[in-house]
């Protein structure tokens, strides 16, 4: 049997380089962690993978549960998917290296999962408000790799530290194709942009768990940013951007 690929390769240049060139023949360094410490750092590279790998969950419920608006958005959604994927590679490559779990296995967790949209599929029912909300998710994202930046640092690892300053790169240029993407297709709708982020924040907060949906997954007591920061510093800048 015959099988040909369709894979779209305009999708121009990687604006950072991929996982495979930055993490090649990684190995995570000796390091002496408690107890708690390896725990901590286990349960983050993990949640990192998950996150990132359930990019390819929304994008094709949205490829298959909204056709009508679906082509409309693979200008940024294309780029946006192809990142995560390899943010999702890097991480399980850093967390196989540190935990000496075997990277296949980790796929298998990461991919049995079931994903349930049923929460924001309100948000996703339009066009406009989707790319509000992959906007607020993915300036959320930046910050906190921003704020993980000298933790990877402590490791001495060039690698580490590339790698984390390279997802940041890759998040904060997400948040603004997707809010310029906004302000081409629904410049008339600008106006709405602080009643929908009050929707999407509610949403977010309102989930209890995560529910494999890659976006809006803020609302646990360890995440590094709080429901407050999000509402006075966040949402503030994404309405400004909007508006500029």
């Amino acid at each position: 049997m015959k099988i040909t690929a369709n894979i779209n390769h305009n999708l121009g240049v990687r604006p950072t380089p991929g996982a495979a060139v930055v993490l090649a023949n990684f190995r995570f360094p000796v390091i002496n962690l408690s107890e708690v410490e390896r725990t901590e750092w286990a349960d983050i590279l993990f949640d990192s993978i998950i996150t990132e790998y359930d990019a390819r969950r929304l994008y094709w419920y949205l490829e298959t549960q909204h056709a009508d608006y679906f082509p409309t958005l693979v200008e940024v959604l294309n780029p946006w998917l192809r990142d995560e994927i390899d943010h999702a590679y890097g991480f399980s490559l850093i967390y196989a290296s540190y935990t000496g779990i075997p990277l296949d296995q980790i796929v298998l967790e990461a991919e049995i999962r079931k994903p349930d949209f049923s929460l924001i599929s309100p948000i996703t029912n339009d066009a406009f408000k989707l790319l509000i909300m992959l906007a607020y998710d993915e300036i959320i994202t930046t910050h906190v790799y921003h704020r993980s930046i000298a933790k990877h640092d402590k490791f001495a690892s060039q690698q580490l530290s590339t790698w984390i300053r390279k997802t940041k790169k890759d998040e904060a240029a997400h948040f603004f194709s997707f809010v310029q993407k906004a302000k081409e297709l629904f410049a008339d709708r600008i106006n709405e942009t602080p009643s929908i982020l009050e929707e999407i924040f509610d949403i977010d907060f309102r989930k209890e768990t995560y529910s494999g949906t890659f976006a809006l997954d803020h609302n646990t007591p360890d995440f590094p940013i709080s429901k407050q920061e999000i509402k006075n510093m966040i949402i503030p800048t994404i309405i400004k951007k909007l508006n500029e």
